[in-house]
């Protein structure tokens, strides 16, 4: 069933004989799928759930570059460069992935056309995306960062309609700021109507306002 799936997903079907050598792999919420600088042993293709990508700072935090959905291929760039992981694959939910051994890529997907078409397209998407994480985490605001990223994760398990503050600290990091900066927008917001503190969370009242301030960025 998972190869059905995979083929429906990513318009290609393995040859019966590799099946054997392929694994289903699951990862809960928060684990981490992929760590910088580790060897990469395989490519990773995602079935279900979703995923983020981050970026670690020389300070310790983490940048996000972008959330994930299926289809959505890790170990592509580290494969393609021959280099270790380049950034830190977490899975935001619940995910199910197809794992193809590094071996079983060198020695015959590598010259399958097909199999090679799909990672070319997904480095695109990859350089694409990249490319619009860095110039928003550059030039747009942190109200709009915030923003985009709340608009980004509406559809993920982490995200029950508030922001819990003790959560402050890491969304702060995800977004390149500091919880200082991150609070001075949360109190505009709540002076505006656009949100309400709880005790210890956040509740938003007005979507359709996060959405505007989001200028249509997504992390994404």
């Amino acid at each position: 069933m998972q190869f059905e799936t995979f083929t429906q997903i990513y318009g290609y079907t393995f040859q019966r004989e590799f099946k054997k050598n392929i694994e289903i792999r699951r990862y809960d919420s928060n684990d981490y799928i992929l760590k910088v600088g580790e060897a990469i042993t395989g490519l990773y293709f995602l079935l279900e759930g979703k995923y983020y990508v981050s970026s670690p700072e020389i300070t310790g935090k983490e940048l996000l570059l972008r959330y994930c959905q299926k289809p959505a291929i890790m170990g592509d760039v580290e494969i393609f460069q021959n280099c270790l992981v380049q950034s830190n694959c977490i899975a935001a939910e619940t995910c199910q992935l197809l794992f193809v051994p590094y071996a079983l890529y060198e020695q015959h997907l590598k010259y399958d056309s097909a199999f090679t078409q799909l990672l070319l397209q997904e480095l695109a998407y990859k350089l694409r995306t990249c490319t619009i994480s860095s110039r928003v985490n550059a030039l747009s605001s942190v109200s709009t960062r915030l923003a985009a990223y709340l608009c980004t994760i509406e559809s993920t398990s982490l995200f029950k309609e508030y922001i819990m503050t003790n959560t402050l600290d890491e969304v702060a990091s995800l977004i390149g700021t500091t919880k200082r900066h991150l609070n001075r927008v949360l109190k505009q917001w709540s002076d505006a109507g656009i949100i309400q503190r709880k005790e210890e969370m956040i509740q938003i009242i007005n979507w359709s306002k996060i959405e505007e301030i989001s200028e249509n960025v997504r992390f994404e």
